[in-house]
């Protein structure tokens, strides 16, 4: 039966004639009652042809082997609304299973990608996308791709009966609260480390309260919704900011003044390992690799050494612009839920136009950093870049609704001349006042509790040159270094090796952390690199050898990778590095949040002892039933789904099976958290199908 409601352009029409306020929840992008396709609607390429049949916009797909994988087809909106946080809603019926992909483009430039699976149905079905940006955004087009970037053949019937946008979303609120609700179920209130302050949780839920009210409003407007939301992510602030911290964690001084419990202990124990082992890292650690891309629980590194890098960095730039908050969202609770680190980088856009390479700058006159510094012509913009990632960083949770803590590493390689915000196109002031209003803003305006920050030029030759735009060290965390340079040649590696000695004699002497913050051979051509290159000069090293991790660059194509993949020549000697007891993958690590550790020695053979890697969750994958073994004492276990929610929980013995029936949850990716008596940890994700 079809839905009749009034349509948004005409409500429009109706408020210019009669002057009335429109305040409508939800506009109708079209639902064919009229048996016609309208000419704002558009296809691009020969993939699709649209026609009207019963009331409903009827899709022939056919994709062949000549079609182009990104055809499409779309709507022009005649009224364009402003929108921030909002709901798109498909109903569709269809003979071929498909991805169904929407991409909802503005005027400034920006769109998001969104994703559902749409499965064969005689039925109609509703499918939702959500959108979320913290600040109004003029909707302009909304594109439709069937398996978009794909080249299978494939074809069928898709119906689709109806398009709404609903312009209130009260999705991240819900979430907030379940959030909440989840760290109020793991809050306890006491004296030892971890405990909360008495009195904490009755405030806290007083506040969860009121954000469930807001859900119920129905007349809740989307202003009232966003502004519950921040007092929430408030809150959630104060009661993690009343937790006991460990007598080792007095007299930190971070960057993130209200730095969380797990944010604290993750600095402090990053420097005891430091003293001891190297954490290996890489860029876009999962998600995509050399010949293959779309999941976000898959890595290169994984399907060489059944391991995942200890670091695992990110780029949070579409997040600035107010698009893919839930792909980098599961990406960073995915590494954290296992146990690992997760760290950003911001290659921010020149607001003039091009990119962030200097040399694509259209007007290279301009001074790119003093237009984005307050009072500049770009500082609104560049701030509403940094309200997108305040919203998302505010909502990052783990899987007991605590802050998941974060790296960020933006203005890097300053001391080149290949970025806007190099040394060549700004002066010192205005590249140190960069970077406080960065950190300000984020920490004092925008109350996020969860970064910490990096500090990582380029290659340089003396220390002088490396603090030449040192923003001071209530602003900085982490003594970084860049350098793809030295790392090529012998000779060269003895110039990164002076160079890391000297970032961690000034980071050590500061209290700080030193890394080697992005590196790599492309294409790795040299097969014995990270043993040769990356593992004996570094583990040789008296002084160079205590950065706390290195991170590699990304695998974007076989033309184009920083890391192994299957069958590639450098895979023997890879192995040889991850098995050295130097180097630290995300299976080798304590548990970093949880407590202040002691580390007396390297992780596999110091008073600090790896996860244990004996626990067995078998079949993987399951379809109704799994066991679950205890190899490594008596333990307690907890199943979490990937929007970090504890779904079931329970206790092990040791060398004998729980069963546990899945059969009720949805098909897909879960995480097993095996908490052992002896304060191991273990982690391991399984398939439910």
């Amino acid at each position: 039966m079809k839905h009749f409601r009034l349509i948004f352009p005409l409500l429009l029409l109706m408020a210019m004639h009669t002057g009335l306020k429109v305040s409508a929840t939800t506009i109708v992008v079209d639902n064919f009652n009229d048996n016609m396709i309208s000419a704002e609607w558009q296809v691009e390429g020969s993939t699709f042809s649209l026609s009207a049949e019963n009331q409903a916009m009827r899709v022939d797909y056919n994709r062949t082997a000549s079609s182009w994988e990104w055809d499409q087809f779309h709507k022009n909106l005649q009224s364009q609304p402003e929108l921030n946080q909002f709901q798109i809603e498909f109903r569709v019926k269809s003979d071929v299973q498909f991805q169904m992909n929407v991409k909802p483009s503005y005027t400034d430039g920006s769109s998001d990608w969104l994703t559902n699976s749409v499965p064969v149905s005689g039925d109609y079905q509703t499918f939702t996308f959500s959108v979320t940006s913290a600040n109004l955004k003029v909707l302009q087009t909304l594109y439709i791709y069937f398996d978009g970037g794909s080249t299978a053949i494939k074809s069928g019937v898709i119906f689709i009966d109806e398009i709404l946008i609903h312009t209130t979303s009260k999705a991240m609120l819900t979430e907030a609260v379940a959030n909440g609700e989840l760290l109020l179920q793991n809050a306890v209130e006491g004296t030892a480390e971890g405990n909360f302050n008495a009195g904490s949780r009755m405030a806290f839920q007083s506040v969860i309260n009121a954000a469930k009210a807001i859900i119920s409003d129905e007349q809740a407007t989307q202003p009232q919704v966003n502004q519950m939301l921040e007092d929430l992510n408030d809150a959630n602030i104060i009661i993690e900011a009343a937790r006991v911290r460990s007598e080792k964690l007095s007299g930190l001084n971070l960057a993130c003044e209200q730095a969380s419990f797990e944010t604290q202990n993750l600095y402090y124990n990053l420097r005891q390992i430091a003293k001891h082992n190297t954490l290996f890292g890489m860029q876009d650690a999962t998600g995509y690799g050399v010949g293959w891309s779309g999941d976000n629980f898959r890595s290169d590194v994984e399907d060489v050494c059944g391991d995942l890098p200890a670091v695992c960095a990110w780029s949070i730039k579409d997040v600035a612009y107010g698009n893919g908050f839930g792909d980098l969202k599961q990406r960073i609770t995915y590494i954290y839920n296992l146990g690992g680190i997760n760290t950003v980088e911001w290659h921010m856009d020149n607001p003039y136009g091009g990119d962030f390479y200097w040399e694509n700058n259209p007007y290279p006159d301009s001074n790119v950093v003093r237009s984005i510094l307050p009072g500049g012509v770009n500082h609104i913009a560049w701030r509403n870049q940094l309200d997108n990632m305040a919203l998302f960083l505010r909502n990052l949770k783990g899987s007991k609704g605590e802050s998941i803590p974060v790296i960020f590493r933006p203005w890097h390689e300053h001391n080149g001349g290949w970025f806007w915000w190099g040394e060549t196109h700004c002066s010192i002031e205005e590249y140190v006042q960069l970077w406080h209003f960065t950190v300000d803003y984020l920490v004092n305006d925008k109350n996020v509790n969860n970064l910490l920050f990096a500090y990582s030029p380029d290659r340089f030759f003396t220390k002088d040159k490396y603090m030449q735009r040192y923003p001071g060290d209530d602003y900085i965390d982490i003594f970084g270094h860049d350098n793809y340079g030295d790392v090529s040649s012998p000779s060269g590696i003895q110039t990164l090796l002076s160079q890391l000695r000297h970032v961690v004699e000034l980071a050590e002497e500061r209290e700080k952390i030193p890394a080697l913050t992005e590196t790599g051979l492309e294409r790795i051509t040299n097969p014995t690199w990270f043993t040769q290159f990356m593992l004996n000069p570094i583990k040789g090293d008296p002084i160079a050898k205590r950065i706390a991790y290195q991170a590699v660059w990304r695998n974007a194509s076989a033309t184009h990778h920083y890391a192994p993949y299957p069958g590639h020549t450098v895979v023997p000697d890879f192995m040889n590095f991850y098995n050295d007891d130097f180097t630290t993958f995300l299976n080798d690590l304590p548990d970093i949040y949880g407590s202040a550790l002691t580390v007396n020695g390297p992780l596999e053979i110091g008073e600090v002892i790896p996860p244990v890697k004996g626990s067995l969750i078998y079949p993987n994958p399951a379809n109704h039933h799994i066991s679950i073994c205890s190899n490594g004492g008596d333990a307690f276990f907890e199943i979490i789904d990937l929007h970090s929610r504890t779904i079931d929980s329970g206790t092990l013995t040791a060398n004998s099976a729980t069963q546990k029936d899945v059969s009720v949850y949805p098909a897909g990716m879960y995480l097993l958290k095996i908490s052992y008596n002896n304060g191991t940890k273990s982690t391991q994700k399984f398939l439910i199908r």
